[in-house]
């Protein structure tokens, strides 16, 4: 077949209508899919963008509570020592008075638990007749929630403050042996301490 003749048959099968159709569908899909792949990448970016705006916005929640039981600690801690000094104060013959308190590293908070138990028994029976019984105990628990200014915490049942685990005091009256002895006693007995953890010691003038 020559060359002029492989051109005409090329025309007429393009001259064709249906032809025309079909590759009209053809270039509005190629479109359709060109269009798509250069829009999915921004909105991928888009979603990342949200996932993480909200990992940030979780992250600041737990440095924000976590700074809230910092400070809150530091009050307890300041807060007992002032308490302490005011009260030796008032005893016979203390005098003036400086504390020092060692405390456990931080508070304990207890939250509420949403808890689930669900049993279930199951009978197989074999080829030979045996039966077998299964029981299976299924126990699920949630921290519960609760929701304060717009954030997700969790709801705290008990709050175990820091426990006193040492104390040092220094107090004018303590040249005194009576004093010094009576001192020791009110502090081993106000917090549960053994006397070799409180210490008490005369103040220089």
């Amino acid at each position: 077949m020559d060359k002029d003749k492989l051109k005409n048959e090329l025309n007429k099968i393009l001259g064709q209508k249906p032809l025309k159709n079909l590759m009209a569908v053809c270039l509005v899909l190629a479109f359709i899919l060109l269009a798509m792949n250069v829009l999915s990448p921004s909105s991928g970016k888009s979603l990342v963008s949200t996932k993480l705006s909200q990992t940030t916005t979780s992250q600041e929640n737990v440095d924000k509570a976590t700074t809230v039981n910092q400070v809150e600690a530091k009050d307890y801690e300041e807060k007992q020592k002032t308490d302490l000094k005011n009260i030796l104060k008032k005893m016979n013959g203390v005098g003036d008075v400086e504390v020092m308190m060692s405390f456990e590293n931080g508070e304990e908070k207890v939250p509420a638990y949403d808890k689930n138990t669900q049993k279930s028994t199951t009978e197989e029976t074999d080829n030979e007749g045996g039966k077998r019984i299964n029981n299976q105990d299924t126990d699920t628990s949630k921290i519960v929630m609760s929701t304060t200014d717009g954030n997700n915490e969790p709801f705290i049942l008990k709050t175990y403050r820091p426990k006193v685990i040492g104390v040092i005091i220094l107090a004018e009256g303590a040249e005194n042996s009576k004093i010094k002895y009576e001192i020791e006693q009110a502090v081993s007995k106000l917090y549960n301490l053994s006397l070799d953890k409180v210490n008490v010691y005369s103040m220089s003038k």
